[in-house]
């Protein structure tokens, strides 16, 4: 009778052994869960409010510079054939250039050929390679894949945040001091902001006036 007893209290034991064991891969799985939760919400870190908040901030860094160009463009005599200035934004992948073409109402660039060296006419760059948009090289990957999720509305806000820019900066250089009609549009688009009207409009209204 002592040995059944020992035989079965051994018995016991070693089923609770067994499920101690079977317990302890199920806490390791889970706390494998948790990290890889925790990576997954590292790596989707990226909001679309928080990264127009960084694309505002990288402009506003380089306000004096445009500010600057814009006060010169005040000082050039232009021919007297150019009728409007188009301030044309290009972007790549993580900066902006803004270019100037001084054009006539029939969507023209202006060219100027004779002896007056003072005359302006044709294009000027007025602010190349800003950096707009600042991404570290171990975040790439991860930032690719919150701009292709999110790809439609982050190009608008992207282009509603640097026609602002633009426009914040023509004010405050007194952009105004310039007679020619002027305008800000992005490369191979079909809308311009009217600078001294203050608001969008289409290429069909800023060609026929």
């Amino acid at each position: 009778m002592k040995k059944f007893m020992i035989v079965l209290l051994g018995a016991v034991l070693l089923g609770g052994c067994n499920l101690d064991n079977d317990t302890k891969p199920g806490a390791d799985d889970t706390a494998d869960n948790i990290i890889e939760e925790t990576e997954n919400e590292v790596q989707t870190s990226y909001t679309v409010a928080d990264y127009i908040k960084s694309v505002e901030g990288n402009l506003e860094a380089n306000s004096d510079a445009l500010i600057a160009k814009l006060k010169e463009v005040q000082t050039y005599n232009f021919y007297s054939e150019v009728e409007l200035l188009d301030f044309v934004a290009e972007r790549n992948d993580f900066y902006l250039s803004i270019t100037m073409f001084s054009m006539d109402r029939v969507a023209n660039e202006v060219f100027y050929e004779g002896k007056d060296s003072s005359m302006f006419s044709g294009s000027v760059g007025i602010v190349e390679d800003v950096p707009f948009s600042i991404v570290l090289g171990n975040e790439i990957d991860d930032f690719w894949d919150f701009y292709d999720q999110n790809a439609e509305g982050l190009d608008t806000l992207e282009k509603q945040a640097i026609t602002k820019w633009f426009a914040e900066c023509w004010e405050k250089a007194n952009g105004e001091a310039i007679e020619l009609p002027s305008y800000f549009c992005f490369h191979d688009e079909y809308e311009s902001f009217d600078l001294k009207k203050k608001e969008q409009i289409s290429d069909d209204e800023k060609w026929a006036q």
